[in-house]
């Protein structure tokens, strides 16, 4: 069971402030469909996170470990620096429904492609080549994105204002780091 609440952790950290939890806020409010908007992103996020979590164990498996371990360090490390110098997401860049009559294919095609190289599917990808079984990393990811971005499709327009947004960026930063830091210090401990 730890690699699940280890993958879930993670995930749900590095989904706090993220675009996610803004596109769950703007379809909440365009569509007007809690259900099948929530229904499309948990989809999306299985396959997204499946994926990436049977994607990292083949790579795990392709690549030497000491040479996997120096990438995923590095990789987690990089995300850290990536968040950085990013400046956060506005509503503009969330793509407008068809029709709420389609409000779950239009979430579902959303997250797939609002998921797709983000930063919680790499940190999966990451968490897989470290953490075994592969299908416990992908369960545990998919429910940390689930339960961080569920809330908002709900709450989100209510909350948006009395949260600050940068306060989870930074937060998600420091996690990264975190991660990365200590794998790099494992890799140089581990000769």
């Amino acid at each position: 069971m730890e690699p699940i609440f280890i993958a879930l952790a993670v995930v749900a950290v590095a989904e706090l402030g993220d675009k996610t939890q803004l596109v769950a806020v703007v379809l909440a409010r365009r569509l007007r469909r809690p259900i099948a908007i929530a229904a499309g992103m948990a989809l999306a996020m299985g396959i997204m996170h499946a994926t990436a979590a049977f994607g990292g164990a083949w790579l795990d498996h392709l690549l030497p470990d000491k040479l996997m371990g120096w990438v995923i360090a590095i990789g987690f490390c990089l995300m850290a620096l990536w968040m950085v110098f990013s400046k956060g997401h506005s509503e503009e860049e969330v793509p407008g429904p068809i029709s709420s009559r389609f409000a779950f294919t239009t979430a579902l095609l959303i997250f797939l492609m609002l998921e797709f190289g983000d930063k919680s599917q790499l940190a999966t990808v990451g968490l897989s080549v470290a953490l075994d079984p592969a299908w416990k990393v992908g369960l545990g990811a998919t429910l940390g994105s689930v339960l961080v971005n569920l809330p908002m499709i709900w709450l989100g327009h209510k909350l948006k204002e009395r949260f600050p947004e940068r306060l989870f960026h930074w937060l998600a930063t420091m996690t990264f780091a975190a991660v990365g830091i200590t794998l790099l210090v494992h890799q140089v401990m581990v000769r």
